[in-house]
């Protein structure tokens, strides 16, 4: 049985990744989000797949939230084997307004918060349990906006916020607590989301499919790699 956990599920991406992996068989998925009773598209897919999908509230900006799902997943399950940090923001009119002159540190802490620390201590917190799982991996949903090499204008917050991101994931690679634990960064692609907007050049559902894919690839040389949503290894 693949046990997975995969955080900001009520939309998106991580939504689609629960769709995706509870059509498989003999796996049990924690779904996590701020504010499930406003989650309707994940409740209807917990009420259709009854006893596989446990959804658990958990703010990632909030430690005692954070401590309160990993205590309940850990009377659930004696390990997990996948755990997906999806959850993350992008500002409304982050492109225009996050310019130098419209800078603001209670608008570039909250994304920061929001998008590098929160992941970080929710892997902090699930820690115990992936060193309990099978092939235990780690997977961060960042972007191809924290690529330092690859930098352009504007959106600070967030460019620096998976940035972040990505140091975190490749620090949690090299660290001797996380020895077993394969841990990589991702780029999903730019997706068809509240997010990436209705532009974009991936609907969520092939973006989810093609992380699955490489998800379901992943091995311990892979540990510390930045990858795109289709393997091609990404300059940080």
């Amino acid at each position: 049985m693949q046990r997975i956990l995969i955080t900001g599920s009520n939309r998106g991406i991580g939504l689609e990744l629960v769709r995706q992996y509870v059509g498989e068989s003999d796996v049990r998925l924690f779904a996590t989000c701020r504010n499930p009773d406003k989650a309707q598209q994940l409740q209807e897919l917990t009420d259709l797949y009854a006893g596989l999908i446990h959804v658990l509230q958990m703010d990632i900006n909030d430690e005692d939230s954070i401590a309160a799902a990993a205590s309940a997943v850990a009377g659930s399950v004696e390990g997990l084997d996948l755990l997906i940090n999806n959850a993350g923001i992008y500002p409304k009119g982050a492109h225009q307004s996050w310019s130098i002159g419209k800078l603001s540190t209670a608008d570039l802490g909250e994304v920061l918060l929001t998008n590098s620390v929160g992941p970080l201590m929710v892997t902090q917190a699930f820690h115990g349990l992936l060193h309990n799982g099978e092939n235990p991996r780690v997977v961060m949903i960042s972007s191809g906006m924290g690529s330092i090499s690859g930098a352009s204008v504007g959106s600070y917050g967030y460019r620096m916020s998976k940035a972040a991101m990505n140091m975190a994931a490749r620090v949690l690679a090299l660290d001797g607590d996380m020895r077993g634990i394969t841990t990589v960064t991702t780029h999903p692609g730019w997706v068809q989301t509240d997010m990436g907007g209705p532009g974009a050049h991936l609907t969520p559902a092939d973006s989810a499919a093609a992380l699955k894919a490489l998800i379901g690839r992943l091995r311990s040389a892979d540990n510390g790699k930045f990858l795109r949503w289709d393997g091609i290894e990404l300059d940080w």
